[in-house]
This record gives C-alpha cells, sequence and structure tokens, in this order.
C-alpha cells in the first residue's frame, strides 16, 4: 500500500522510488504528492508505472512531482532503465 510505502522511505534511505499508480488505499499519485510535501523526502526520485494511458493521466503524473511515468502496454525496459539512471545520477 502506499502508506506502508510512506513510512518505508521515512525508514531509510532510498536512491529512487518506482510506484504504481494502483494501489489500495491512496493511489500512486496520492503517494508522490504526500512525498514532495515531507521536506526530508521531496527530492526523492520517483517513477509512477500504470496501465492509464489516457491523455490527462500522464501530465497529473508530472504536476504531483514524478519525474517519469511508465505505461504498462508500451513497457520497454531499456527506456526504463535509461530514464532510472538519469535520475539517480543527479
Amino acid at each position: 500500500s502506499a502508506e506502508e510505502g510512506l513510512v518505508k522511505v521515512a525508514a531509510r534511505a532510498y536512491g529512487l522510488v518506482l510506484v504504481d499508480v494502483e494501489m489500495p488505499g491512496m493511489d500512486g499519485f496520492g503517494f508522490i504528492t504526500t512525498l514532495r510535501a515531507d521536506p526530508a523526502l521531496a527530492g526523492l526520485p520517483a517513477i509512477l508505472v500504470t496501465s492509464r494511458n489516457r491523455p490527462e493521466d500522464q501530465p497529473r503524473g508530472f504536476a504531483v512531482g514524478a519525474q517519469g511515468y511508465v505505461v504498462k502496454s508500451d513497457f520497454d525496459q531499456t527506456k526504463l532503465l535509461d530514464m532510472i539512471r538519469r535520475l539517480v545520477r543527479r
């Protein structure tokens, strides 16, 4: 769950989080919004992974603070790994 994920990212250092949009309770958009509101976690790179591919979904992901948005039906491992490398080298 997003709530459990927030507890875990607050408890130790991570280089990046991959967050599914569809989760029980809080969704991935809410997770990223909450992450960005916490000064200690606001800079943690985050990529949303989802089946949502409506025109408004990706802009919403970036608006809440995700640095990447991966649609499962268009999954490309090379692109994901390139995105991860770019985000963790900041």
